[in-house]
């Protein structure tokens, strides 16, 4: 009889499913950037050294010493992206130094010893080594959303940003009113320091600076213009460092991928419901919770505002350090926690109350829990109320920049057009900031339901996760003082907005956690993903359906054939949205599906993830443009020939020099009649030279004036009408006596004519050399 032997198991190899490495999504989307940097008006070449010098001078040294200070390498992304923050900030410091000493180029010193000290050194040798631990091998899965996510990104900013904020020719001419103000301040600190308003040197920046510093720094070891970086280059890494963090703080904090994914998508993409066919106007789009637009003119905020893109990169590498102190980290890591508390003091001040209230809240927690609090905590709370002390009275010298308390204030201009032009008309005011503050809490609702899921965590409920409370009531915490700075700070121009927006990744955070709190373990399976998938295209369903039966309203009755809506157009979308997903709601909470708050969660997700999807939609094609580079979507209110003029008079003088100019008011701003626009940045912008006086906005003078006349500081007027009489004479009557008053009791040695915006006298060329001329720009050296 024969014996029939078992057929041999094929080898684990072979049967073993291939999946595409974890670099190749990453990889993808660095070739898109080239490209699409390329289209824009960046030249392969300078990207290319770009990111020679972003990898070498800023990345490398940064992992390394991250590395060395948490005893070994670790997940290679959250090594990347906290290297990328801890490199920003040393650069900055040596930066600081290196100008100090008059010798900027000095700054390349601090990466090459860096590396070379991790080279030569037998002990530091090994930080130059990957993991191999399992868990910390990235999925396909993961790295693919992250790099889809950072690749919606970039499509937005080109699509929102970059076809109006041109590099070269005409559109460059038609910025944003706050990116001449940034390209200012970026060549003053490449010549100077302490950094004065190049635009009223009599003026000290009393403003988070470290971000000018930074591409100051890039630009000394690259060559590359300041404007490209400003507009092109030195964000993008910022805002990819940003969503990395932000992953991986939620997989920090959880211990698990699909937590770190959805705190990363969350942040970006989960936005407000917005269930109307028109385009809400309001300061960041809709109740204050874009995360990554001013909707006042639908701006890239991420842009428009690199003092914001880099201090939430900054503080984002600090949290995470704090996860480890809040955790029980070894000693070394105080030294990253006062480094970063640094360079987030003068990179955005503003993160630093919200860091000081979220540590209070843990002493709160840990008194009321445990009655004791651990000294790292204690400790924590020092540094950061030394960080803002230090920011408040030296950085800023006490100024308040026009902050004030103002309960409410977001509510009456973040509604601007549907509050105060057309909802409610004929109500008092107090009816129309009630109805704006619940339908923004309830929006708030649909955003972050997962913080509801932390009451798990008191009970200890998934003790699987091993989730640490302090870390996650640190992000509650920072999170939570986001929205109360919200509704009791005002500002005239809407700044207290900037809270919101630093906050909302915090909370995304906290509700991350309270979600992975509420879902069983051992998901997501199949079943919970067709579940989760279900619930969140019902949701999308939902507000499409609301959104396709709303009236289609032109919401400002100043515009040709404009409608009015009352009180119930705007709140009665809100009411059908919220009973729609009550009867999806009952439905699965009468389904078998064990996780029911999960699937409740992602009804909510759905909602607000097709607001964001059409959103992109719509505003790209809003952005339709004309030719193609891309449509000017504010007026020119740059003179012709300023670019050209600018550079040429920062190659032909010293950065000592003083200037003056005949143009001090903005043109094409919507001014009211007889008012002066005092934000007139273009000049020193690209001139990187000082001005006797070219504007006076954005400075803390102006401020103090706008609140003792009651004029908002973009109109306020100057205050030394002398100075301003003395530099104008010498346009408009040119005499020995006024050019010389000039020359010799200001030390101006170079007139920046704007002849189309104020012709000056005929006779300005007999006390005066003409040197150059651009357009309408005609540059004079004073004899």
């Amino acid at each position: 009889m024969t014996v029939e032997q078992p057929t041999s198991a094929a080898p684990a190899s072979a049967t073993a499913r291939w999946t595409p490495p974890a670099w190749a999504p990453p990889a993808a989307l660095g070739v898109v950037v080239l490209i699409g940097l390329a289209y824009y008006g960046v030249p392969v070449l300078t990207t290319a050294i770009f990111t020679g010098y972003l990898a070498l001078g800023i990345v490398l040294p940064g992992l390394l010493l991250w590395r060395a200070v948490r005893g070994r390498p670790g997940w290679l992304v959250e090594d990347v992206a906290a290297g990328l923050a801890v490199g920003y900030s040393c650069e900055v410091m040596a930066y600081i130094g290196a100008r100090a000493i008059g010798l900027p180029l000095l700054v390349a010193a601090w990466p090459i010893a860096t590396i070379a000290t991790f080279l030569l050194v037998p002990g530091l040798r090994r930080h130059w080594r990957r993991t191999d631990r399992e868990d910390e091998k990235t999925p396909f899965w993961f790295s693919a959303i992250l790099s889809g996510s950072a690749l919606v990104l970039f499509f937005w900013s080109a699509v929102r940003f970059f076809r109006t904020h041109d590099v070269a020719g005409r559109a460059m001419l038609s910025p944003d009113g706050d990116s001449p103000f940034h390209l200012a301040l970026v060549g003053e600190a490449k010549h100077h320091l302490p950094l004065v308003s190049p635009w009223l040197p009599e003026q000290p920046v009393l403003y988070h600076w470290f971000v000018y510093a930074e591409m100051a720094s890039t630009s000394w070891i690259t060559g590359i213009e300041p404007q490209v970086l400003l507009v092109r280059l030195s964000p993008l890494p910022m805002v990819f460092g940003f969503l990395l963090l932000m992953a991986v703080l939620g997989k920090r904090l959880t211990g698990t991928w699909w937590a770190g994914a959805a705190a990363a998508v969350t942040t970006y993409f989960v936005l407000t419901p917005t269930p109307y066919q028109w385009r809400l106007d309001g300061w960041f789009a809709a109740f204050g919770t874009n995360a990554y637009e001013d909707g006042s003119s639908l701006r890239a905020q991420m842009w428009t505002s690199p003092t914001q893109t880099f201090g939430a990169i900054l503080f984002a590498a600090l949290a995470l350090v704090l996860v480890d102190v809040l955790t029980g980290a070894n000693r070394r890591h105080w030294f990253l926690v006062v480094l970063l508390t640094a360079a987030v003091t003068g990179g955005k001040a503003t993160f630093l109350p919200m860091l000081l209230a979220g540590l209070l809240l843990v002493v709160a927690v840990r008194l009321l829990t445990r009655r004791r609090v651990r000294p790292a905590v204690l400790i924590a709370v020092g540094i950061a109320f030394a960080g803002l002390a230090f920011a408040q009275f030296v950085l800023f010298g006490g100024a308040a920049q026009g902050l004030a308390i103002d309960p409410l204030h977001f509510a009456r201009i973040s509604g601007a057009p549907y509050t105060a032009t057309f909802a409610l008309p004929g109500h008092g005011s107090t009816g129309r900031l009630i109805l704006v503050t619940l339908i923004t809490f309830a929006c708030w609702a649909c955003i972050w339901p997962g913080v509801l899921g932390l009451a798990g965590l008191a009970r200890r409920r998934r003790p699987d996760l091993k989730i640490s409370a302090d870390p996650v009531v640190l992000m509650l915490g920072i999170g939570l003082s986001g929205i109360g700075a919200l509704l009791v700070f005002g500002h005239e121009g809407g700044a207290e907005g900037w809270f919101m927006v630093s906050g909302r990744p915090y909370l995304s955070l906290a509700a991350v956690v309270g979600l992975a709190m509420i879902t069983p373990a051992g998901v997501p399976n199949r079943r919970m993903l067709t579940w989760v998938y279900g619930a969140i295209l019902t949701g999308a369903a939902i507000l499409i359906v609301v959104r396709e039966f709303t009236p289609k309203w032109t919401p400002l009755p100043a515009r040709t054939g404009g409608v009015a809506p009352t009180a119930v157009h705007l709140v009665w979308p809100y009411l059908a949205v919220l009973a729609l997903l009550g009867v999806a709601a009952w439905f699965v909470r009468r389904s078998s599906f064990p996780a029911k708050g999960t699937a409740c969660a992602s009804l909510l997700a759905g909602v607000c993830l097709v607001t964001a999807l059409l959103h992109l939609f719509d505003t790209s094609r809003e952005a339709g443009h004309t030719g193609w580079r891309g449509v000017q979507q504010y007026a020119p209110f740059i003179p012709d020939g300023t670019p050209e003029a600018g550079r040429w008079l920062r190659d032909h003088s010293d950065p000592g020099d003083l200037v003056a100019t005949n143009a001090h008011c903005l043109s094409a701003t919507g001014a009211p009649q007889g008012e002066c626009d005092n934000r007139h940045f273009a000049f020193s912008a690209y001139s990187e030279r000082r001005f006797l006086i070219e504007g006076w906005g954005f400075t803390n003078r102006t401020h103090q004036v706008a609140a003792e006349t009651g004029i908002n500081a973009v109109y306020a007027p100057y205050w030394d009408p002398q100075l301003l009489a003395d530099n104008d004479a010498a346009f408009s009557a040119p005499s020995a006596q006024t050019i010389g008053k000039l020359r010799d009791q200001y030390r101006v040695r170079w007139l920046f004519v704007d002849e189309a915006r104020d012709t000056p006298a005929s006779t300005l060329g007999d006390f005066a050399q003409l040197r150059h001329r651009s357009g309408q720009i005609a540059v004079y050296e004073i004899r």
